[in-house]
C-alpha cells in the first residue's frame, strides 16, 4: 500500500458508535462474511487528500469485488480481514491517478517530443484532430513556425489557445506517439467516408448477418447461387458504409478491403474453387465474432 494512505487506526467495533459496516442487508454479500462470525477489529482508510474522483473510482471496485464497506464522510470502513483486498484496490486507483497525472501534465522542455506535419489539412481537420487529444488528455502543442521555443513549451499544453488554422505541425512527447498515430489514422479514416451511407446499429447487424450467411454458404458449396448472390449484394453495399458505432476506423477500412477481396473472386470467371471456399471460411470466421 503507498505510503501515502498508510494513514488508518484499528478499532474493535465495541469501541465506536458507528458501524464499520452497512446496516442494510442489501448491500452486503453474503458469500463474504468480513470476519467470519467474528467481531475483530475495522480498519479506517483516510482518504480525504483524494479527489472525489478517485473516491468514487474506489467505491465502484469495492462494489464489483462485493467488498463489504462503510463510508464515515471520506473516510473508508472495513474488516481487517479484507485488508489486503482492499490494499490492492486502493493501490490500482492510486497507479491509475498516476498515469493519468503523468499524460495529461503540460510538456516541458525536458520532454522529448515527436512532430506530426499538418500543413495540408484543412482547417476543419486540425480542429477535430485538436478537440479529440484534447478528449484523450494528450498534451500537445501546435507549432506555427517550425520550432517551438522552451519557454513556449514549458507553458504548452492541451489548453493553449492556438486557432487550429494556423497549425504546421503538432507536438507530442514521444510516449505518446503511438496514442496520436491511432487518433490519427481513425480520424483521416473517417474522412475517407465522407460520402458514404451511414448505418444505425440494427442495420448494421442485418447486413453483417447476411454477409455471413452467404459467407457460409460458399464455404461449404463454392457454387452456391444464393451464396454467390448474398456476397455480391452485401459486400457491394459494405464497400460504401461508414464506420458504425463500435468499430475503429481502421478496423471498419481492413473489413472492407477483405470482403471487397472476397467480391472480386466471386466475380472472376476463372476463380478456383478451393481459393473461394478458403477465403469464404476466413471471412465468415470474421463475421461470427461481430454478429
Amino acid at each position: 500500500m503507498p505510503a501515502a494512505f498508510r494513514d488508518r487506526f484499528r478499532r474493535g467495533s465495541a469501541d465506536t458508535g458507528c458501524e464499520p459496516f452497512p446496516s442494510d442487508p442489501a448491500d452486503q454479500d453474503s458469500d463474504q462474511d468480513p470476519g467470519d462470525g467474528e467481531v475483530g477489529e475495522w480498519l479506517a482508510y483516510e482518504l480525504h487528500e483524494w479527489s472525489l474522483e478517485s473516491r468514487v473510482m474506489l467505491q465502484q471496485l469495492l462494489t464489483v469485488d462485493k467488498v463489504v464497506h462503510s463510508w464515515q464522510g471520506t473516510t473508508l470502513m472495513v474488516h481487517e480481514s479484507l485488508e489486503e483486498k482492499v490494499d490492492s484496490l486502493v493501490d490500482e486507483v492510486d497507479e491509475t491517478e498516476k498515469a493519468k497525472e503523468a499524460t495529461s501534465r503540460p510538456i516541458g522542455p525536458e520532454d522529448s517530443l515527436t512532430a506530426f506535419e499538418l500543413a495540408e489539412w484543412s482547417e476543419a481537420l486540425r480542429a477535430e484532430l485538436v478537440e479529440r487529444l484534447v478528449q484523450a488528455r494528450v498534451p500537445h502543442l501546435l507549432d506555427t513556425e517550425g520550432d517551438v521555443p522552451e519557454s513556449d513549451a514549458a507553458e504548452g499544453g492541451a489548453d493553449q489557445e492556438t486557432e487550429p488554422g494556423e497549425v504546421c505541425d503538432l507536438l507530442v512527447r514521444e510516449a505518446d506517439e503511438d496514442r496520436v498515430e491511432l487518433v490519427i489514422d481513425d480520424l483521416l479514416a473517417r474522412e475517407e467516408e465522407a460520402q458514404f451511407e451511414e448505418l444505425d446499429g440494427l442495420e448494421v447487424n442485418e447486413l453483417l448477418s447476411s454477409l455471413f450467411v452467404a459467407c457460409d454458404r460458399l464455404r461449404k458449396d463454392p457454387g452456391d447461387l444464393d451464396g454467390v448472390r448474398g456476397v455480391t449484394t452485401n459486400a457491394r453495399r459494405i464497400a460504401r458504409v461508414r464506420t458504425p458505432f463500435g468499430f475503429s476506423a481502421p478496423n471498419w477500412r481492413d473489413l472492407r478491403n477483405s470482403v471487397g477481396e472476397l467480391l472480386d473472386l466471386v466475380a472472376s470467371e476463372d476463380a478456383d474453387r478451393d481459393d473461394l471456399r478458403e477465403m469464404a471460411h476466413r471471412m465468415s470466421d470474421t463475421l461470427r465474432t461481430l454478429v
